[in-house]
């Protein structure tokens, strides 16, 4: 396993990690594009661009692109995040030279019709409709509204569908030309990969983006505030989901956070899965939600339940998070947690794409590598101190907000009382 970094004469990055044991190679195109550097009038944005260019570029129709997609009979997808957007290959590694020159002129030449917009646009409309008829996700939405409120940071990555019905072609132009520049590309490429290769192919490919664009300034942190949010909707269940502000993907904290998480939430043995559903039979999962940002980041806890067990729920869930909060945790589930984290990490090793994606985090956020060995080291010297240290931040009524979607009357009220 070889780890390298160059970088192309108009700032680009390539990065690339060899495996000589396995026969495919995983690549992918990161921009520092995501949901957080769309203006006010620009909601969705982002995801749009990330759907549109594969409907063409100057060098291939939509057709074409299909065919050559299928001709590389691997797997080819793109994701948008708030941070970042992504496209990316997994292929056999003698199909890297097309793998690439396909990614890359999805980022370099895309076309961006009028006609294509129009028809994508149906296509992200369908997919903000279902996301509405999906409570179980749409709670999500709705609970990271309402805790960063205001902030960019909280907003859906679709948009709303006000917001995507108003962009224009332009402003999709406008946006890409100023965020998909060398100075915020990152090339990534794990598995059977040749550096040399993979770098005289990106500046092939890439070497002629001119050395301009805008230099990214991350949106302030944002703020929060403990209010709750109740939804009436005829469902047949109730969908909710609370949390609070947490840490960065830069604070050393979020290690003690992490090992939190798996004992609250993580696997058959953790306290909310045991408390609700193992010992009361009262939903049928619960699980956590997690981000970790450069400006920010955020725990929570979602699951649905029966509408007359809601407020039981949303009891317990106070219970067992006061318990840590004010007891901490135990050595044994202490050392469960470090054993889950650990089989977590060494298993995502085996997987190129994971692998890819580690390489491309490790530059963009932290500006260096952080192999899995300094990884395990930190979550070693997590201490039950620590964890209880987080869980006091975290669990801090002042900042703890509860969303939830069910056939409630008008005007009641759900709450977690920490």
């Amino acid at each position: 396993m070889t780890f390298q970094h160059s970088k192309l004469s108009n700032g680009l990055r390539v990065l690339s990690e060899r495996h000589e044991h396995i026969k495919s190679a995983t690549l992918g195109v990161w921009i520092e594009a995501g949901a957080v550097y769309e203006r006010d009038g620009e909601r969705g944005l982002a995801h749009l661009l990330e759907h549109l260019v594969f409907k063409g570029t100057a060098r291939r129709s939509m057709t074409q692109i299909a065919i050559a997609m299928d001709s590389l009979g691997g797997q080819m997808n793109a994701f948008t995040e708030r941070e970042f957007v992504c496209y990316h290959v997994k292929v056999l590694a003698e199909q890297t030279p097309l793998a690439l020159e396909l990614l890359c002129d999805f980022v370099a030449r895309p076309k961006l019709d009028g006609d294509d917009l129009e028809l994508e646009r149906g296509v992200i409309l369908e997919e903000i409709r279902s996301v509405e008829d999906a409570p179980e996700e749409l709670i999500e939405d709705i609970w990271m509204e309402t805790l960063w409120p205001r902030s960019r940071w909280g907003r859906a990555i679709l948009g709303t569908e006000e917001s995507v019905s108003a962009l224009s072609v332009q402003t999709l132009r406008d946006f890409r030309a100023s965020h998909y520049s060398p100075r915020n590309l990152l090339v990534a490429a794990v598995g059977d990969v040749d550096h040399r290769k993979v770098v005289a192919l990106c500046e092939k490919f890439l070497g002629d983006l001119p050395a301009n664009g805008k230099a990214h300034c991350l949106p302030a942190a944002p703020k929060s505030g403990a209010q709750d949010v109740i939804l009436p909707r005829e469902t047949e269940q109730v969908h909710l989901c609370c949390g609070a502000p947490a840490y960065g993907s830069t604070d050393p904290k979020r290690y003690a956070a992490w090992m939190l998480d798996t004992i609250l939430t993580g696997g058959y043995s953790s306290r909310l899965f045991q408390e609700i559903r193992e010992k009361r039979g009262l939903c049928y999962n619960i699980g956590s939600l997690s981000g970790h940002y450069r400006s920010a980041g955020y725990w929570g806890v979602a699951t649905s339940v029966a509408p007359r067990e809601a407020a039981k729920v949303a009891g317990l869930i106070s219970r067992e998070l006061r318990k840590v909060r004010d007891n901490g945790v135990t050595k044994s589930e202490w050392k469960r947690a470090q054993q889950m984290a650990r089989v977590n990490i060494l298993l995502s090793e085996e997987s190129s794409s994971a692998q890819m994606s580690r390489i491309a985090r490790n530059e963009l956020v932290l500006g260096r590598q952080k192999n899995s060995d300094e990884v395990l080291s930190e979550l070693r010297n997590v201490s039950l101190d620590d964890i209880q240290g987080a869980a006091r931040e975290i669990f801090d009524p002042a900042n703890f907000v509860l969303a939830a979607i069910g056939p409630f009357d008008k005007g009641a009220s759900l709450h977690v009382e920490l």
